[in-house]
């Protein structure tokens, strides 16, 4: 998963905005804890968009402006985010696709989406795909992280990546750290980089190849980005139609760059003019 110090600078304006409110507000019950989720627009294509780690519905309001109301969106804080509930405990990458899941049959029964992931919402988005290939008009994803790339970075550098996830949990609250470790857990297991069987959806996939003045973590050095853009390539290679671009961004891409983003969206849903 790859953070940068503009995605900490995110989380500490993220909890911030905690109780503001907005229009079209949507709580989706999950037994212990409800998620909220916003909609904008009403039409016929409906875009569900799942944010990067620690980030909510936020992260997306350039995108979401730039499609209007000709397009239903969908955006959600995950358990624990913005104004959703959690249970208390740190949720596997399954527990985010059931919520994920949810979200969709609450707010889009029985329709097929165009679903937009960034960063670890992108690695959510991917393996939503290729478990319900039959829910998705088409698929987006936005400098995704994989499920391989822990498994590079640290075949490249292990003492690095070791020493960064220790800054980072350092870094974030004790929730969303005690999620990290969760993830990194899964990530690094054995077979993780294995690479999976992608379903016949349409893909854009979008690639930030902007290097970080200061690199903070491995992810963000010219060997990180190197191995990064790697992972993109291989993941691409599974697909069987789509695109895959390069943009000089750094990772928030979609809000550096949001028209390439609506434009990826319009692409595979066949509304790009």
């Amino acid at each position: 998963m790859k953070i940068s110090r503009v995605t900490l600078w995110a989380l500490a304006a993220m909890m911030a905005a905690v109780g503001t409110a907005h229009a079209g507000e949507i709580q989706v019950d999950r037994g212990a804890y409800t998620l909220q989720a916003e909609e904008m627009g009403a039409g016929p294509i409906t875009v569900v968009f799942e944010s990067g780690f620690g980030q909510g519905a936020g992260a997306w309001k350039e995108v979401v402006a730039g499609l209007g109301r000709d397009y239903h969106s969908i955006t959600y804080a995950r358990a624990g985010l913005g104004k959703s509930g959690s249970d208390g405990h740190p949720k596997r990458i399954d527990a985010h696709l059931a919520d994920l899941t949810a979200v969709i049959d609450t707010l889009a029964p029985g329709r097929r989406v165009v679903l937009v992931g960034h960063s670890y919402g992108g690695l959510l988005a991917t393996e939503f795909a290729r478990r319900h290939p039959e829910r998705l008009q088409g698929l987006v994803l936005v400098d995704p992280a994989t499920m391989g790339q822990r498994h590079a970075f640290k075949q490249a550098d292990s003492a690095r990546v070791q020493a960064d996830d220790a800054q980072l949990r350092a870094m974030l609250p004790p929730a969303m750290a005690a999620d990290y470790a969760v993830l990194t857990e899964q990530l690094d297991a054995p077979g993780a980089e294995t690479p999976r069987t992608m379903p016949d959806v349409p893909v854009a996939l979008l690639t930030a190849t902007q290097l970080a003045a200061e690199p903070l973590f491995f992810e963000e050095t010219a060997a990180g980005k190197a191995l990064w853009k790697a992972q993109h390539a291989l993941l691409f290679s599974g697909f069987t139609r789509g695109s895959h671009r390069y943009l000089a961004t750094g990772h928030t891409l979609q809000r550096e760059d949001p028209a390439a983003v609506v434009a990826a969206i319009q692409s595979v849903s066949g509304t790009l003019k």
